[in-house]
């Protein structure tokens, strides 16, 4: 470790990443800025949309500004993936239809990601049907392993069949699998 800490070329790469891993968190905190600025608006005081994906406490006001926002799009993956993320809330079923709309049609990859999480977040029995035919939409890749524990979860003895028949399903069997072990 002592000899790293001395050697000029190892010690000139970790700066150079340091400054491109802060050079990237600047972007994309100028990039949150309209929907931290829209949040403070409603109430919600927060420096970064992950702020909200990190805590406890409810925050109802700032549902339908990040609903907005990532209706709107336009933001790098990862500030999109936020969004999705910060919408992983049970009163976030109020905006299913949305919600299912922009994860079908999703932009990019963090959209898509962040979406199916807020989908199986805040689905209820009454979603059960869309989580399940959800598994079947395959240009959503691996964004649909999100939904089986919400099928176990909201499904009842139906949605614990739908799951048990993943089991070999070579996308889904392994988180099958995992999940109904620690069901019983």
């Amino acid at each position: 470790m002592t000899e790293l800490q001395n050697d000029p070329e190892y010690q000139g790469k970790v700066q150079a990443a340091e400054a491109e891993w802060q050079a990237r968190a600047r972007l994309l905190r100028e990039a949150e800025h309209p929907i931290v600025a829209d949040l403070r608006e409603a109430g919600v005081q927060v420096d970064s949309v992950w702020d909200l994906v990190n805590t406890s406490e409810p925050y109802p006001a700032a549902l339908p500004v990040l609903m907005e926002h990532l209706e709107r799009g336009g933001y790098p993956e990862r500030v999109m993936e936020s969004l999705g993320r910060a919408l992983a809330v049970k009163p976030s079923v109020a905006f299913w239809t949305r919600l299912k709309e922009r994860w079908l049609h999703a932009r990019d990859a963090g959209e898509e990601e962040g979406t199916a999480v807020a989908l199986a977040a805040c689905a209820t029995k009454d979603q059960l049907d869309d989580l399940i035919e959800f598994l079947s939409v395959e240009e959503r890749g691996q964004s649909r392993i999100h939904f089986i524990r919400s099928i176990l979860k909201v499904g009842g003895n139906h949605g614990r069949e739908v799951v048990e028949a993943l089991r070999s399903d070579p996308t889904f069997g392994k988180e099958a699998t995992a999940l109904l072990k620690r069901r019983k």
